[in-house]
C-alpha cells in the first residue's frame, strides 16, 4: 500500500538521484510502484528521439531491480518484487542482451568527462535565452542557470554536469517550484502524484525523470549519461523545461504566462535589485 513510509523512500531516493531517465509511479489497483517515462513524439522529433526512448527504456531494468530492493531493504517498506514471463513467450531460458547495453556502452562512456561542454552552455544561452520564455539566464563551465515565470515570481531551472554513483558523467537537469506550505509527507505524496499525472498520463514536458519534494519545493531532475549526448540536444532540452514551467505555473501558481510574466521585477536577480518593481507587480 502507498504508506508513508514508502512515500518517504522514493521521494529521498530521487531526491539524492538514484533515477536517471524515468520516476516512479503508483498503481492503486495492481498496488505496485513502477518506473515510467512518457514523452510526446512527433514527425519532426522521431528520429533522435528514439536513441532518448531507448536508453530511458535499456536504464529502467537496472534501475526497478535497485529501487525494489533499496526500498525493501533499507527503509524496510513491505513488498515483493514483481516479475512475470513474456505473455506469449513464456520465460527466456538465458538473459536478453539489451539490458548489457549499460555494461557495455553506456557506462564506459561515463567514464569519460563530461559530454557536454562550456560552449554548448554559453551558445544556448545566447541563442535561446536572452529572450522568452527565459527571465533571466547565466552559463558557466559546467552548466547553465535559468529562470522561467512562475505565478508572480520565478521558478529555475539548472542544468550542470554531474556524476551518477552507477553511470559516471552526464548532465543532470533540475527544476524546482516554490510549493504552497507543506509537511514532507504531503510533499512526497504530491510528487508522486504529478509523476503518475505525467509519466503515465499527459507530459508537460519530457517525461524523463523524476519529481520529488525538498523544503518547500516541488522538484523534477533528469540524469541523461554521456551516451546519449549528441549536438542540438540541450536546447531541446531547454524548451521542454520551459513547457513544464509554464504548466507548473498554472497548476501551483494558478497563473498562466501572458505579457507581463517576463518583466525583470519577477525573476529573483530583479527583485532583489529592484524590489519596488516586484511590490508593482504582486
Amino acid at each position: 500500500d502507498l504508506t508513508d513510509q514508502l512515500k518517504t523512500g522514493v521521494n529521498e531516493l530521487a531526491r539524492e538521484g538514484a533515477n536517471t531517465m524515468s520516476g516512479p509511479v503508483y498503481d492503486e489497483k495492481r498496488r505496485s510502484l513502477d518506473l515510467c517515462s512518457m514523452v510526446p513524439v512527433h514527425d519532426d522529433t522521431r528520429e533522435w528521439m528514439q536513441q532518448l526512448i531507448s536508453v530511458a527504456a535499456v536504464l529502467q531494468i537496472g534501475e526497478a531491480q535497485a529501487l525494489s530492493s533499496t526500498l525493501t531493504q533499507y527503509y524496510h517498506v513491505g513488498g515483493a518484487e514483481a516479475t512475470s514471463a513474456h505473455p506469449a513467450n513464456g520465460k527466456k531460458p538465458t538473459p536478453d542482451e539489451i539490458p548489457e547495453i549499460t555494461r557495455s556502452l553506456i557506462i564506459p562512456m561515463g567514464i569519460t568527462p563530461c559530454a557536454w561542454t562550456p560552449e554548448e552552455f554559453g551558445e544556448a544561452v545566447d541563442q535561446c535565452m536572452q529572450q522568452p520564455p527565459a527571465l533571466l539566464a547565466t552559463s558557466g563551465e559546467t552548466g547553465f542557470t535559468v529562470e522561467f515565470p512562475f505565478g508572480d515570481v520565478s521558478a529555475l531551472c539548472q542544468a550542470e554536469c554531474d556524476t551518477h554513483l552507477a553511470l559516471g558523467n552526464g548532465l543532470r537537469m533540475t527544476q524546482s517550484f516554490p510549493m504552497p506550505e507543506s509537511s514532507d509527507a504531503d510533499g512526497a505524496r504530491f510528487a508522486l502524484h504529478m509523476n503518475a499525472t505525467e509519466l503515465a498520463g499527459m507530459p508537460t514536458g519530457y517525461g524523463f525523470g523524476s519529481y520529488y519534494y525538498r523544503e518547500g519545493l516541488l522538484c523534477f531532475s533528469t540524469f541523461f549519461p554521456n551516451f546519449i549526448h549528441k549536438p542540438g540536444l540541450l536546447r531541446n532540452l531547454y524548451f521542454a523545461a520551459a513547457q513544464r514551467a509554464r504548466s507548473l505555473s498554472v497548476i501551483l501558481a494558478h497563473k498562466e504566462w501572458d505579457e507581463h510574466s517576463f518583466d525583470v521585477g519577477q525573476s529573483a536577480v530583479g527583485r532583489m535589485a529592484w524590489p519596488e518593481l516586484g511590490r508593482q507587480e504582486t
